[in-house]
């Protein structure tokens, strides 16, 4: 299995870039992690289908994407109600998968590459 790809960020730390700065890529831009989730609560379907979508970087996450994200969400809200301690192992490692296809887990954050947005008419006039 290969290993996974090392954050901008840290091989900017380490100085890979400074031997050869075309290596140099741009990851996608996110915001600031935030406080702790509340544990438990009224997690519903919509809820962690919106709290999943806002965690994504801008202009990732596409109409093709909804089959996952949706999966994603169901297993999150059974995350969220049960905790991960009454989780069978197969669905923590399901939702892990998910949520990485999606670009969202810190490795694969660096291969997801947002589309600019389309101009709408009369920008150019």
């Amino acid at each position: 299995m290969a290993r996974p790809r090392t954050a901008s960020n840290i091989l900017e730390l380490r100085g890979s870039f400074q031997h050869d700065p075309s290596r140099r890529r741009s990851d996608p831009l996110s915001e600031p992690l935030g406080s702790a989730p509340k544990r438990g609560g009224n997690w519903t379907f919509k809820k962690a289908w919106d709290y999943i979508a806002s965690t994504a970087p801008a202009g990732t996450l596409q109409k093709r994407d909804r089959v996952y994200l949706e999966v994603a969400a169901e297993l999150y809200v059974l995350f969220k109600t049960e905790g991960a301690a009454k989780m069978p192992p197969a669905l923590l490692a399901r939702m892990e998968m998910m949520l990485s296809k999606l670009g969202l887990s810190p490795a694969d954050a660096s291969r997801v590459s947002a589309a600019p947005p389309k101009p709408e008419r009369g920008d150019f006039d």
